[in-house]
């Protein structure tokens, strides 16, 4: 593992696999939306153009989002802003960039990191660990975060202090199903587990693949077995599994994993060979029921699919295509994908970094860029209206009365190891339906994610925990 030469080919084959990804990304038909540019009001404290560094991963759809943020920020501050890109896992290739920098003393401005274990991967290796960051709380009473967004933020913050503010938030827990399929099966909207496995079992008897999950990312196969999961274990035994405090004997483990398999007897032929792009066209194409993914789903159908119309199962019209409900067994449950950003401490471009969080994580910056990202702003109290969409405005309504917040673990809720372990094998699971294997895999990720936390960090405030769950090394 040492080897530089090892080290070389594995960055060379991680970055040409994902250069392959953003390059079919970025072929997708760009979006129609435009944003409304505010008023220049260059601050005192700028007077001459200034510059700094975002690394970010968005470089695909989302980059049209986080250029109309930049622009604004520019128009209104001065301050240029230069992205930087690193292919790699969502920001896996970027932190060991980012970290390379902090020990040079040249860090970038801020970064792209999701909230959670993602930022105290960082914490654990930085020169000054936490204090390597800038702790970003004040900034968040300043921008009325800490009003706005209790829940998101709490997401957000590790024992109590905030090293990541929420630019957006996305929901894990939804299931997009073709109404057209729909009716010709006769069949209705699930609202339970079981409902889904009997629709999936009337598909199946007629020849249609209920659900088109994707083997080609691997993510969607995981994000399947965690809806279920969320489903028969509900809300708190999640946020357990999320800290490795849940049992690995929990009978909720069993039942999500034994419904997970019929479900997968219902995936087409050609799982292995589709991504998520891949399997949303053929949603949209009709061969196939449903699927089961995030929201950026709305995102790339609204952009791509233009003539396709979607609409929230609560209001259903004639000329619907793609129906969008919460997972079967998950209303009322909101399970948030928080993206966020960050800003090494002590660099000569530290403050500007704190400026342009502060604008983007802000009011302003959300509004301008969740509308073109398919995503939502955290404050509960911006207008539905700014969103192009239904589904995100019906997400709105979603979001505020949700009874429960939950975060994703294939999403930013699990340390790095035990996520690609468990992405990996959720493949392995679904091809050998080898059940014992997966546990065994299950029992290994809950042992390991106890162990990350290092019985010292917890997501939320003292006597505020995450969830209303308090692990037990909490005091």
């Amino acid at each position: 593992m040492k080897s530089t030469q090892v080290v070389g080919i594995i960055a060379a084959l991680v970055v040409v696999a994902v250069v392959a990804y953003l390059l079919g990304t970025m072929s997708q038909k760009p979006p129609t939306l435009t944003t409304t540019t505010p008023p220049t009001s260059p601050t005192a404290t700028t007077p001459s153009a200034k510059k700094i560094t975002f690394y970010t991963w968005w470089a695909g759809l989302e980059r049209f989002a986080i250029d109309a943020v930049i622009g604004n920020f520019t128009k209104k501050t001065g301050i240029q802003v230069e992205k930087t890109a690193v292919p790699g896992g969502a920001g896996v290739n970027a932190k060991f960039a980012i970290l390379a920098l902090m020990q040079a003393g040249s860090p970038p401005a801020a970064f792209q990191v999701h909230c959670g274990p993602e930022m105290l991967s960082y914490i654990y290796v930085a020169p000054k660990g936490e204090a390597s960051f800038v702790e970003l709380s004040q900034v968040a009473r300043e921008i009325d975060m800490s009003a706005q967004a209790a829940d998101v933020l709490s997401a957000c913050s590790l024992n109590g202090k905030v090293y990541a503010l929420p630019v957006n938030i996305h929901r894990a827990n939804l299931i997009f199903i073709n109404k057209q399929v729909l009716d010709k099966l006769g069949g209705n909207v699930p609202a339970s587990l079981d409902e889904l496995v009997a629709l999936c079992g009337k598909a199946s008897a007629a020849g249609v693949p209920c659900l088109l999950q994707a083997g080609a990312d691997q993510f969607t196969i995981l994000h399947l077995w965690e809806q279920v999961f969320l489903a028969a274990a509900g809300p708190q035994k999640f946020i357990m599994f999320m800290y490795g405090t849940l049992p690995p004997d929990d009978p909720s483990l069993r039942q999500s994993t034994e419904i997970f398999l019929t479900l997968a007897k219902t995936f087409p032929a050609n799982w292995p060979a589709l991504d998520w792009t891949g399997a949303v066209a053929d949603l949209v194409a009709g061969k196939g029921l449903a699927h089961v993914d995030g929201d950026w789903v709305v995102g790339l159908i609204y952009n791509v699919y233009p003539q396709v119309k979607m609409c929230p199962y609560s209001a259903v019209t004639p000329d619907c295509n793609i129906i969008v409900a919460p997972f079967p067994g998950t209303g009322g449950v909101y399970n948030l994908v928080i993206d966020s950003v960050a800003v090494p401490a002590g660099g000569p471009t530290t403050q500007l970094g704190v400026e342009f969080v502060k604008y983007f994580a802000g009011p302003e910056g959300q509004s301008i860029f969740n509308p073109l990202k398919g995503s939502i702003a955290v404050y509960k109290n911006i207008d539905p209206a700014i969103y192009p969409t239904s589904i995100q405005r019906w997400e709105v309504g979603e979001y505020r009365n949700a009874k429960a917040y939950v975060f994703s673990l294939t999403h930013g809720a699990l340390f790095s190891d035990v996520w690609q372990m468990l992405m990996q094998q959720s493949i392995v699971l679904v091809q050998t339906g080898r059940a014992d294997l997966w546990y065994d895999t299950l029992s290994k990720a809950l042992a390991t994610e106890r162990s990350l936390w290092k019985d010292t960090w917890y997501m939320g405030a003292p006597g505020k925990p995450f969830g209303g769950y308090q692990p037990p090394w909490v005091k």
